[in-house]
């Protein structure tokens, strides 16, 4: 965003419920594909200006996968993980410098298969009470960036691509001079379509 941002604050209690239970009503689904390794990703989320943000990086150019492509915090599953909500926190401390003790685990979406890298992605919601500055790591985030989930609902759109003779859908998200796509998309717009309304019918009402 190019103008002053107002402060970022913690999500507030009706917005906490609103997300936790429409995550609840729809239950995770786990995939579990042979020789395909874990990943967790966290989508995060504060407030400002009285709605919520999420945070999204953008990955350097010499990371070794999904180069300087927007995606959310998080990585591949270390033996030592003890589940993919701690795989995700603890890759979100190496790239972001993220406290853990600021984080709460709000819900979880559906596993993702990546096509490329062969992952399937577990994708984990959590209000975050945000740093003054994100302390990212120079070697893996070249920008943490943060946009209005209001912003992300109104950019939304589907494109057909084709590789190699296959056409398949593919969701877009343009904002503030990014292009979200990839199974990032497919998880933000999943996670657009479960929480949305509730937030939006829990501001109006």
């Amino acid at each position: 965003m190019t103008d002053a941002l107002s402060p970022a604050v913690p999500l507030r209690e009706t917005q906490l419920l609103a997300i936790k239970e429409a995550l609840e009503a729809h239950p995770r689904n786990m995939v579990e594909v042979p020789g395909r390794r874990q990943a967790g990703v966290l989508i995060m989320l504060f407030e400002r200006d009285g709605e919520p943000w999420v945070v999204l990086t953008e990955r350097t150019h010499t990371v070794s996968l999904h180069k300087g492509e927007i995606s959310f915090p998080g990585g591949a599953r270390d033996p030592g993980d003890e589940d993919l909500w701690a795989t995700a926190v603890r890759e979100s401390v190496e790239e972001l410098g993220v406290d853990p003790n600021s984080l709460q685990q709000l819900g979880a979406l559906d596993d993702y298969p990546t096509f490329s890298s062969g992952y399937i992605v577990s994708p984990f919601i959590a209000a975050v009470t945000p740093p003054e500055e994100w302390k990212a790591s120079p070697a893996e985030i070249a920008h943490v960036i943060e946009l209005p989930l209001k912003l992300l609902l109104d950019v939304g759109r589907m494109e057909v691509w084709e590789r190699e003779g296959i056409r398949f859908p593919m969701h877009i998200f343009d904002a503030d001079g990014y292009r979200v796509w990839g199974v990032t998309a497919f998880i933000l717009r999943r996670f657009l379509d479960i929480v949305g309304p509730a937030l939006e019918q829990r501001s109006s009402g």
